[in-house]
């Protein structure tokens, strides 16, 4: 989160306190307004503004989802090519395993009849 120009979560949280104080305020002028009925205008802005701090927390709720869960799209495609990567060198590996096997039994092979030699020239000495 440390590329990121601002905190979400810190966005988040300004955002739901006035999003909770304009509903606050909201409520109470309408319980005004359907007690006096005098003030319609305040009610209207007072409505206004809570339309616009829930359309504000909503940005800031949906925003760092939206970032978050492309993101973590990203890191499973990340993993499923390492997994075909890995898989891929896994089989050159036991191709290369296979080979180095055949290679050190065509050296026993060769070795054998001087090692053979070599053996009966130590037990006859």
């Amino acid at each position: 989160m440390a590329d990121l120009p601002f905190d979400p979560i810190a966005l988040l949280n300004k955002s739901q306190k006035i999003a909770l104080g304009v509903a606050g305020e909201a409520f109470d002028a309408l319980i005004g307004v359907g007690k006096t009925a005098v003030q319609p205008e305040e009610a209207i802005r007072q409505l206004s503004a809570l339309v616009a701090a829930v359309g504000d927390l909503a940005a800031a709720s949906v925003n760092p989802l939206q970032d978050f869960i492309a993101k973590q799209r990203e890191i499973a495609d990340t993993m499923a090519n390492l997994a075909t990567v890995q898989a891929d060198l896994a089989g050159l590996v036991e191709t290369l395993a296979h080979r180095h096997a055949a290679i050190v039994e065509s050296l026993e092979n060769i070795t054998a009849p001087v090692f053979g030699l070599v053996a009966r020239d130590d037990a006859d000495s």
